[in-house]
């Protein structure tokens, strides 16, 4: 089972429990305590779900937003609906509000940055599971209930919790992610690094694809094929961040645009290719240099991992 999977059955698992621990003991809670368990839960799941997706779909944030958004504030929904309304507005906005936090964490960081993020959510999940069971429990009037030997109540259950939580996690395949990073780190010091290749048709007014995926120090390929009638090109918008080992024409370019600056050029029935090596992650946006072509949708995305 892969890392998100595994994350995703864990937090669904305790939120489970926690929804039906809660609702069995509503009648003992108050309005305050109510709010409380739906915000912190709406907010936690947010966070992880956001993160998780903002990861797995990066460089496509819009969609990544939505899952986490989805995911977060129906967790909120859920979890209020049997406890109270405020409660369930409290739970969904949070959750909302989470999902978009998360997703735009997980654009942003790298990934060797994911795990030790990812653990402080996963401990602050079960931690504040572990508080609001508490105090459900310090609320509870029903004393006989506590001398029971595994209960939330005995001083020794959150930290055998919490360290099962840990070593659980440290077993988390990190470590192909690390395995991936490695070899993309050797490949940039080969003498002759494998050279991936992406055909990129240029047609009037579009681009096909227009989102194109590649890995940081790795030679890509450019293939520009014009099919449609009139002079089109294909410009990234960077600040250097490409370097350009090969090209097969010369740059023809339109307006003010650097020396560095990915750019591949065909008239009607031609083609151009080049090979590109990214130094740096992110998203890119290329569009056609060309005046009115890239009001009319010829734009697109260059997605760098």
């Amino acid at each position: 089972m892969s890392l998100t999977y595994q994350v995703l059955a864990f937090v669904g698992l305790s939120f489970g429990w926690f929804s039906f621990y809660s609702w069995n003991r509503k009648k003992r809670m108050d309005h305050m305590h109510m709010m409380i368990i739906g915000m912190s839960m709406g907010m936690m799941i947010g966070l992880i779900a956001g993160l998780l997706f903002g990861v797995e779909y990066k460089g496509d944030l819009f969609l990544s937003t939505i899952w986490g958004m989805l995911i977060g504030g129906i967790s909120g929904m859920i979890i209020g609906i049997p406890l109270s309304l405020l409660s369930t507005i409290e739970g969904t906005l949070s959750g909302i509000m989470a999902g978009m936090m998360g997703a735009m964490l997980g654009e942003m960081i790298p990934m060797e940055k994911l795990e030790p993020l990812l653990f402080i959510f996963i401990m602050f999940h079960t931690g504040c599971i572990l508080l609001l069971s508490n105090m459900i429990e310090a609320s509870e009037r029903d004393t006989q209930k506590r001398k029971w030997l595994f209960t939330l109540h005995n001083p020794i259950t959150p930290p055998v919790l919490l360290i099962g939580v840990f070593i659980w996690f440290q077993s988390l395949p990190f470590s192909i992610m690390s395995a991936e990073n490695d070899q993309m780190h050797s490949q940039n010091h080969m003498s002759q690094p494998v050279v991936q290749e992406v055909n990129i048709i240029a047609s009037d007014f579009s681009y096909k694809p227009n989102r194109i995926i590649m890995k940081k120090g790795v030679p890509m390929k450019m293939k520009f094929q014009n099919v449609g009638s009139v002079e089109h090109d294909f410009e990234v918008v960077s600040s250097g961040n490409f370097v350009i080992s090969s090209e097969s024409n010369h740059n023809h370019q339109h307006g003010d645009t650097g020396k560095e600056k990915p750019h591949l050029h065909a008239k009607p029935g031609e083609s151009a290719t080049s090979v590109w090596q990214a130094t740096k992650e992110g998203t890119y946006e290329f569009y056609c240099t060309i005046p009115g072509h890239k009001e009319n949708g010829m734009v697109g995305r260059l997605v760098v991992m």
